[in-house]
C-alpha cells in the first residue's frame, strides 16, 4: 500500500460515483505509536467529546484525520463496541434499549447481543481519514451516497461473486456496522444510517452508507469498472429513445396541422 494507489483509488471512486463527501479511511489502533502525526484529537485538540459517527463525518465533510480514545468518546454504545468501555451486566441486559428502541428487557437484550464489537482492550481507539489524505493502511472503508450510488457498490462486489449481499439492520448504533462488521465479517455492508448518524452525524435524509473490508477495494474498483463499461453506470442512463406521449388537446392540433399540410399539397 502507498499513498499513490490511496490516491488512485479515491480518483477511480469518485470518477465512477460521483461522490458528494469524501470517501473515509478507518483504521483501528493498537497503540497509540500508530496514530498519523496530523490527526487531531477531540479532547485535546477540539475541547470536545466526539461520537464515532461525527468522526466519520468530519472525515468525510471537512478532509480532517481524527483519532479517537477513550477519553475523546461521547457515545457509550460507540465506545463498548470498540472495546474502548466495559460492557456491564446493566448494559448487556438491555437496558439502555428499553423504552428507546425496545419494548422489554428481552428484546433489548438481544439488540446488544446483536452489535458487531471487538473484545475490551484490544484496541485503544480508532482513526477516521478522507481516503485522498491517508498514510496509513485502512482496516475498512466508508462511503456514504444516494441509493443509486450505494447499489452502484453493491453491484460491483457482486459482479464476479453473483448472488446477494446480506447486511444487517438494527437501527442504532450503526457505527459498529459501518466500521467494525466490515473487520469482523470480512464482507461488505449496506448501511441504513441510525438516528444518532442522523443526529450527531448529520446524516442527510437522501443518504445511505456502504462499508467494506479494505481488502476488497480491487475487487470493488475492478467491478465498478467493468459494469461501467457495459452500461450499468453513475448517474443512471435513461432510456430517451421512445415516442412521449402529450395531453389529447396537443394531439388534435398535431391532427390539424397534418390535415392543413395534406391540404395544401392536394
Amino acid at each position: 500500500m502507498s499513498y499513490d494507489e490511496l490516491t488512485e483509488y479515491n480518483h477511480k471512486l469518485n470518477r465512477y460515483l460521483r461522490l458528494n463527501t469524501f470517501p473515509v479511511a478507518v483504521k483501528f489502533l493498537r497503540e497509540w505509536d500508530e496514530m498519523p502525526e496530523r490527526a487531531k484529537r477531540p479532547l485535546k485538540d477540539m475541547g470536545n467529546r466526539l461520537t464515532t459517527c461525527q468522526a466519520v463525518s468530519l472525515a468525510r465533510r471537512f478532509g480532517w484525520v481524527i483519532a479517537l480514545g477513550r477519553e475523546d468518546s461521547s457515545c457509550v454504545l460507540g465506545a463498548m463496541a470498540l472495546g474502548l468501555e466495559k460492557r456491564l451486566p446493566h448494559y448487556t441486559e438491555g437496558n439502555l434499549c428499553l423504552n428507546l428502541y425496545t419494548a422489554d428487557l428481552k428484546a433489548g437484550r438481544l439488540s446488544e447481543e446483536s452489535v458487531p464489537r471487538f473484545p475490551e482492550g484490544e484496541y485503544v481507539g480508532v482513526v477516521t481519514a478522507p481516503l485522498e489524505r491517508t498514510n496509513f493502511e485502512p482496516d475498512s472503508i466508508v462511503i456514504y451516497g444516494s441509493g443509486a450510488q450505494i447499489m452502484r457498490l453493491g453491484q460491483a462486489y457482486l459482479w464476479k461473486r453473483g448472488g446477494t449481499l446480506k447486511s444487517e439492520f438494527r437501527g442504532r448504533v450503526d457505527c459498529a456496522d459501518i466500521a467494525i462488521a466490515p473487520v469482523v465479517t470480512g464482507e461488505p455492508q449496506m448501511i441504513v444510517p441510525c438516528s444518532g448518524d442522523r443526529i450527531f452525524g448529520q446524516v442527510q435524509d437522501d443518504e445511505l452508507a456502504f462499508s467494506f473490508p479494505y481488502s476488497l477495494m480491487d475487487e470493488i474498483i475492478k467491478g465498478l469498472e467493468e459494469t461501467h463499461k457495459v452500461g450499468t453506470r453513475y448517474p443512471i442512463t435513461n432510456w430517451l429513445n421512445y415516442t412521449a406521449g402529450f395531453p389529447p388537446s396537443y394531439d388534435e392540433y398535431r391532427k390539424m396541422l397534418d390535415d392543413s399540410s395534406q391540404a395544401n399539397k392536394d
